[in-house]
């Protein structure tokens, strides 16, 4: 193998287990505020117009 595609791998590899360490001990978890988060949306250009009243 060559070298590019040792670091390449070794890289590839650490970037997943480091996401997967952090997911699996909460960072990124449910959000506490989801009633405030939730916005009014329009149905789209197809439907309406696209605008909100």
């Amino acid at each position: 193998m060559s070298f590019v595609r040792i670091v390449f791998i070794v890289f590839a590899t650490t970037a997943i287990a480091a996401t997967a360490y952090v997911g699996y001990h909460g960072a990124g978890g449910e959000s506490f505020d989801l009633d405030r988060s939730v916005r009014a949306g329009s149905g789209g250009t197809f439907v309406g117009g696209g605008r909100i009243k």
